[in-house]
């Protein structure tokens, strides 16, 4: 599990400039960048992306650079961290519904709360959780062993419903099922009325663009802060049960092991939201690009199955279950290297002059690390675009670099749910796959579709056909 993580380093000293080296521009004019970005992030990639080092875009403001060089991605997000916190123009996007949670609080705020809540994520807390995420997928299974033969369902939707249900569970326990269809609705509207367009980018005029936006993407998530702030506050006031807590008896509890504070209701609001809603959305997209995977290249889909049934033996799956099923492991891996649901890395802002992998970096400069390029880069990867779990053995691993993987993020920000994220994607896909094979079921091509988060366009239909 994701320890705590130490303090934000201090500025490293620069690394000296290349005599003589320009970075390659981007190849898209801005403006079509930018609308690309609107629809699709990844239309607004070209192949010369794929092979270089660092990339200077063609803008019509301050300097923007997209750093795919693993000496690169270490200097803004470890070495001279201190220089690049979170860019404006997330802060506008994400900040009226995840408020001052963990993935865009900064400074001194940010340390104390990533170290008040690591204890509700240690690998002990998460195996408490491990017979939820176990049943949950079960349930499910035995949903879909009562299905006519040849029945199709929209994985990338059931997906989603298992894990929002998991982490419902997880989260509010016995009050899962109050607030669990607030939270869908409202995670929904706020990415319709939130997702960026061309005049976020805009000086000046994407202030107040984002400000307008901003009261619409409040106003989506109005019932969903209700329902939260009733069951803080009906917590607070009542009794709870020690020996069975959950994430949300948790976060009230925790103190930080420094100062001894807790953090106030507006305060554990902001870090639910955060977890509730990119947790599980996240989780759901590397399970359908899973099965989507898998339906492809049954090679692979065979010996996942033959170490499911080597190690379970048919009974569903336990937390001493999850360290033996390395081949599951690996396919996870692999999906989320050719598919990472975060595609791209949070916007940062440089708030001094800086040089990176030889190019100068002036201050004011956005820089964004895209886990999309990172991890199908040609220069990172033989043969990128081809689906191999091997890459991920002990021995593979070793000797790749460490930042050409980035799925959950690197260096004091590396995401705090990573263990229990894994874990669940691992429960799931060991729990099901032992039961079921999963083939696509529609004409159409499956397209990527990069907003928030890596989804499809037009939905992914499967047929689902059960094993023996």
């Amino acid at each position: 599990m994701t320890a705590i993580a130490p303090a934000t380093p201090p500025a490293a000293p620069a690394a000296p400039v290349l005599a003589g080296s320009n970075p390659p521009q981007h190849r898209l004019p801005f403006l079509k960048y930018l609308k690309a970005v609107r629809t699709n992030f990844i239309e607004g990639l070209d192949e010369g992306m794929y092979r270089e080092k660092i990339i200077r875009q063609q803008t019509i403001g301050p300097a923007s650079f997209i750093v795919n060089d693993p000496t690169g991605i270490r200097r803004v997000l470890l070495e001279n961290a201190a220089n690049y916190p979170k860019a404006a123009v997330e802060h506008r996007i994400l900040g009226p519904g995840l408020g001052n949670g963990l993935i865009l609080s900064e400074g001194e705020t940010w340390r104390a709360h990533r170290r008040t809540m690591a204890p509700a994520f240690d690998a002990r807390i998460v195996e408490q959780y491990s017979p939820v995420m176990a049943d949950a997928a079960q349930k499910l299974g035995d949903q879909w062993q009562a299905l006519a033969p040849g029945s199709t369902i929209e994985i990338s939707s059931v997906m989603m419903g298992l894990t929002l249900e998991i982490i419902s569970r997880s989260m509010f326990a016995a009050d899962s099922d109050s607030i669990v269809g607030l939270v869908r609705e409202g995670s929904d509207g706020y990415q319709k009325v939130m997702m960026p367009g061309l005049l976020e980018f805009v000086p000046g005029l994407g202030l107040i663009w984002s400000s307008l936006k901003s009261m619409f993407g409040r106003a989506a998530l109005k019932q969903v802060d209700r329902a939260v702030f009733r069951l803080i506050a009906a917590r607070q006031n009542g009794s709870m049960e020690p020996s069975k807590p959950d994430l949300l008896d948790r976060l009230i509890a925790a103190r930080d092991e420094q100062t001894g504070k807790g953090m106030t209701a507006g305060e554990i609001r902001d870090q639910i939201l955060t977890i509730f809603v990119a947790g599980h959305e996240t989780t759901a997209l590397a399970l359908m690009w899973t099965w989507y995977l898998l339906s492809l290249h049954p090679q692979h889909e065979a010996r996942l199955h033959a170490e499911l049934d080597r190690v379970l033996a048919g009974r569903p799956p336990h937390w001493a279950d999850v360290p033996k099923l390395t081949y599951t492991r690996m396919v996870l891996q692999e999906s989320m290297r050719l598919y990472p649901p975060a595609h791209t890395m949070a916007f940062r802002e440089a708030q001094a002059d800086d040089v990176i992998c030889g190019m100068k970096v002036p201050k004011g400069s956005t820089v964004t690390i895209i886990p999309w390029l990172v991890h199908r880069h040609r220069g990172l990867w033989q043969e990128p675009e081809r689906f191999d779990p091997e890459r991920f053995t002990a021995q593979a691993s070793a000797g790749r670099e460490r930042l050409a993987y980035i799925p959950f993020g690197f260096g004091p920000r590396v995401c705090i749910g990573a263990s229990f994220a894994m874990t669940e994607e691992v429960m799931i896909l060991a729990t099901l796959a032992q039961r079921f094979r999963l083939r696509l079921a529609q004409t159409h091509p499956v397209e990527p579709l990069a907003r928030f988060t890596l989804t499809v366009k037009n939905g992914m239909k499967m047929e689902v056909m059960p094993r023996g």
